[in-house]
């Protein structure tokens, strides 16, 4: 077997976007990638989360910046092949890129510190653009042309060289397009919170600017359990988000009457001050102002902004000598190689949410400059750009990975994720186990605990939908506890496989698989959501232990429900929709659908409920189609133009079908109207799998 040592690794040629100096745009550039040498690792970007720091370099502002170089810190790797000595990572392992580095050395104070992550081992080259040995593994294909490195990362290419000891490997089911933010600015928030300040429970905290690190302090706060915290920026919008994170009291400093300082309203509000503050925009003046509002007598004020070169910070003594204490964070602390994967498996659990942070996805190395244009653009927190799709081949197989579990109405709220060879990417679901059965499902003691399964309500949901929607806002969980019913809930599309305009409209695309098995390119290989299901039941039941199977769902789930019972027979014993789009070829959600996925408006015929109980009516056998249940609210909105109940009596009606269509005063689409006759059609599917005694 060759060893790094032995084996000859060749340069791989790869598309960057190069940066060739301040305030110019990205350039894409066709670069050639070196071997990795002793002591390195070479790795295929899979994603990368586009953080403030390599704006700030970009713009000119970083007083080590240099040119031409590839930016690009934050991002999730696959690696290729490794130098000479390596023996940590071997290709194949998933890594989070470290721009700070851990060489764990007994000889390096500061690794066997537990004061500091701040290891100098390769600080002197790392500053100047290159790897340890002083040379660059980076050139312009076209001229050979060296071209510098970025804070031991440089992940704005396909492909790069990292340091070993910059590199954390994770978990091999871990998902890049999202832990990829834990290389800089969301992990930097929370160690600031836990690590540098050890925040307790009960204190005050006040976090200056809102953008994606202050606003995982916020979250870090909360966890930490703050009682109060403040949430200070220029900009409103932000406010939202802020408060959904944890903030109680939102302040907007320009807003204030003239010669009213925040300083001052923070004193005023708190009496003598804020017990930890933090400054998260690197404005030496904020950061200032960020020290005076601690709390006389014992406040902290945490700088983690980098501020413009040449900036330097100011206070009068007294502001320390009344107790106050004065401090920084670089990467909040953690000691990336042994931290970083632990921050990743809390993630993978379900105890920290990155989802919040990811207000912009974008595919291909091309959109980076779009990314950069987003950031600036005061809307955004974290672009995510996906270099490539992460092959199911990349992603842990063997069953389900459990995400997040939590106690509800006595039975219990999982959340999975899976290798799907349907969809070709892990796909992700949740499900309900009531009271009855909460010992169902893998690991330990929890075997299925039912003789021929748990009656089970398969839930499809709607346009833009994730599994989550349902689980949030339906109220299946208090009545299936009850009734002694499991509830499974689906994604609505496959989602780490970036395709061209997969995310251009609400309805195609992301959230929008319309459950069916796309025919057309680029959609076929991954946009197989009727097959993904026909996967999904039978995995669910050897894992859950679920039984009988009944199938319903809300709008573009409630054609689902409709065409796979009428498609598949015997594999549902009963069936039900909330507002579905029952002639879907005749109304403009539906012929978006088909002509994308299928082709052809008249290809999607094969998946309109309506044509579907027309041809079996056709045929004699309407009468032995399953009874169904349709639900509409009177005040929705999309009844006659998208829904078209209408056509649906129509269709049962002329083939002899048993439908029974109820209207709702005053309800509309919303999952309101879902909540309202959530019990009802419960009861449906738990009377026909014979769950009601």
């Amino acid at each position: 077997t060759p060893t790094p040592e032995t084996q000859k690794m060749e340069p791989i040629t790869c598309r960057a976007a190069v940066a060739w100096g301040p305030k110019l745009p990205l350039s894409i550039e066709d670069v050639i990638v070196d071997p990795p040498k002793a002591g390195e690792v070479r790795v295929r970007v899979i994603a990368n989360a586009l953080c403030h720091t390599d704006i700030y370099t970009l713009d000119g502002e970083d007083p080590e910046g240099l040119f031409p170089c590839i930016l690009g810190h934050e991002a999730g790797a696959i690696v290729v092949d490794v130098g000479p000595g390596v023996t940590s990572v071997k290709p194949g392992d998933k890594i989070v890129p470290c721009y700070t580095p851990e060489c764990g050395s007994l000889d390096c104070i500061f690794c066997v510190s537990s004061k500091t992550n701040l290891c100098p081992k390769i600080r002197a080259t790392q500053g100047k653009g290159l790897m340890p040995d002083g040379t660059s593994r980076f050139k312009l294909a076209s001229t050979g042309e060296p071209i510098f490195h970025f804070m031991g990362c440089s992940t704005f290419s396909e492909y790069t060289v990292l340091a070993e000891i910059s590199c954390a490997k994770v978990s091999a089911a871990a998902p890049l397009h999202e832990v990829c933010l834990l290389g800089c600015g969301i992990a930097t928030g929370w160690g600031a919170v836990w690590n540098t300040c050890k925040v307790e429970a009960g204190s005050s905290v006040g976090v200056f600017g809102l953008g994606a690190v202050g606003l995982a302090v916020i979250q870090a706060a909360k966890l930490a359990g703050a009682r109060q915290i403040f949430a200070i920026d220029t900009n409103p919008a932000k406010f939202e988000v802020a408060v959904e994170l944890g903030a109680t009291d939102c302040i907007n400093p320009a807003g204030l009457a003239e010669g009213v300082s925040i300083v001052s309203v923070l004193q005023q509000r708190t009496t003598w001050g804020v017990d930890y503050t933090f400054d998260c925009t690197g404005n030496t003046q904020v950061m200032r102002s960020a020290l005076e509002a601690a709390h006389r007598g014992w406040g902290v004020s945490c700088v983690i902004g980098v501020a413009a070169a040449g900036k330097e910070i100011a206070t009068r003594p007294f502001q320390l000598v009344t107790g106050r204490t004065w401090k920084g964070t670089a990467f909040g602390g953690w000691k990336s190689r042994s931290h970083i994967p632990q921050l990743v498996s809390r993630v993978m659990r379900g105890e920290l949410s990155l989802e919040p942070f990811i207000t912009h996805t974008l595919d291909g190395i091309d959109a980076t400059n779009a990314a950069v244009e987003a950031l600036h653009s005061g809307s955004c927190l974290r672009a995510v750009v996906r270099y490539t799709p992460q092959p199911a081949s990349e992603i842990a197989s063997g069953g389900l990975r459990l995400i997040s579990e939590v106690a509800l109405h006595g039975g219990r709220q999982l959340k999975f994720a899976h290798a799907s060879s349907a969809c070709g990417c892990e796909m992700t679901f949740s499900c309900f186990l009531p009271p009855q059965h909460t010992t169902a499902g893998p690991g330990s003691s929890r075997a299925p605990s039912l003789e021929g399964g748990i009656p089970t309500l398969l839930w499809l949901s709607g346009l833009t939908c994730t599994d989550d929607n349902a689980v949030q806002k339906a109220g299946f969980q208090a009545i299936a506890a009850r009734l002694g019913v499991a509830v499974l809930y689906p994604d609505t599309s496959p989602r780490g496989v970036p395709l061209p305009g997969d995310t251009a409209s609400w309805d195609f695309g992301q959230g929008a698989g319309f459950y069916l098995d796309a025919t057309a390119e680029p959609w076929s290989k991954h946009y197989r959501m009727e097959s993904y299901l026909l996967e999904l039941l039978p995995l669910a039941r050897a894992n859950l232990g679920l039984g009988k199977v009944g199938v319903s769902g809300h709008s573009m789930g409630g054609h689902g429900a409709l065409t796979l019972a009428l498609k598949h027979a015997g594999l549902f014993t009963s069936v039900s929709a909330v507002a579905p789009i029952c002639n879907p070829s005749e109304c403009l959600w539906g012929r978006k659908a088909f002509e994308g996925y299928l082709g052809s408006i008249e290809a999607g015929k094969a998946h309109d409920a309506c044509c579907l109980i027309r041809a079996a009516g056709e045929q004699g056998k309407g009468a032995s189609l399953p009874p169904l249940l349709c639900d509409f609210g009177s005040a929705d909105k999309f009844m006659v133009e998208q829904l078209q109940p209408a056509a649906l009596k129509e269709a049962c009606s002329a083939a002899n079908a048993q439908l029974t269509l109820r209207y709702h005063a005053g309800c509309d689409h919303s999952y309101f109207f879902v909540a309202t006759v959530a019990e009802e059609h419960l009861l449906w599917h738990a009377k026909a799998m014979g769950a009601l005694l």
